[in-house]
């Protein structure tokens, strides 16, 4: 049995134009939606949006049709979005996705 939540999503406001998603545990189609809606709300309300996914155990395709339909919500709006704390799998399915660019220090 687990120990916690499949997922947490935290959300923090950094300065006036800017705030921080952090995402911990699976990100799969059963708990997108939850990082989603932070997203979403992030991205509504702030020119820049920093998802940090250090904590992200696993990363399916989910996750990547999330952070694209964000992407795309933020260019929109003339927002961006950036992802930190990228490694591994969760890398490899954003890159596999086209959604290189929205990790910080790509594109």
């Amino acid at each position: 049995m687990p120990d916690g939540p499949p997922l947490t999503v935290y959300f923090r406001q950094l300065t006036p134009e800017s705030a921080l998603v952090c995402a911990q545990g699976e990100v799969d189609v059963d708990t997108a939606d939850v990082l989603a809606s932070a997203l979403e709300h992030a991205i509504r309300a702030y020119p820049l949006v920093t998802c940090d996914l250090g904590g992200v155990t696993f990363f399916g395709a989910a996750g990547a049709n999330v952070i694209a339909i964000a992407r795309d919500r933020g260019d929109a709006r003339g927002h961006r979005l950036e992802l930190v704390g990228v490694t591994g799998a969760a890398r490899d399915v954003l890159l596999i996705a086209g959604l290189g660019t929205v990790l910080r220090g790509s594109g």
